[in-house]
C-alpha cells in the first residue's frame, strides 16, 4: 500500500517511507534528538548504503552489530548517535 508522505522533505526518501512500513518504523526510531527531516531521511540512507532499494529486516539482522553501527556511522552519519541508533534499529 503506497501512501504519499512528506516527512523527509526529500522525494526519494519520502517515496520509500510511503511504500515501506519498515522504513517508516525505522524513521520513527531515529526521530530522537535530531530534526524530523534528518530522522526520516535515515531509512533511505541506510538502504542506499546497503545497496538496496528498500529496507529488509532479514538483511539488517544478518549484519554483525559492529558492522551495522559502522554503516550508520559513515559520513554523513545517519544520526547524531549512530551506534546507539544502530542497536535500536
Amino acid at each position: 500500500m503506497d501512501v504519499t508522505l512528506h516527512l523527509a522533505q526529500d522525494p526519494e526518501a519520502d517515496e520509500l517511507l510511503g511504500r515501506s512500513p519498515l522504513a517508516a518504523l525505522v524513521g520513527m526510531l531515529l526521530d530522537q534528538q535530531v530534526p524530523m527531516e534528518w530522522a526520516f531521511k535515515g531509512p533511505s540512507t541506510i538502504a542506499r548504503r546497503m545497496g538496496a532499494e528498500d529496507l529488509d529486516a532479514h538483511d539488517i539482522a544478518a549484519y554483525e552489530p559492529e558492522e551495522f553501527a559502522a554503516l550508520l556511522s559513515e559520513k554523513p552519519a545517519v544520526h547524531r548517535y549512530p551506534g546507539s541508533m544502530a542497536g535500536r534499529v
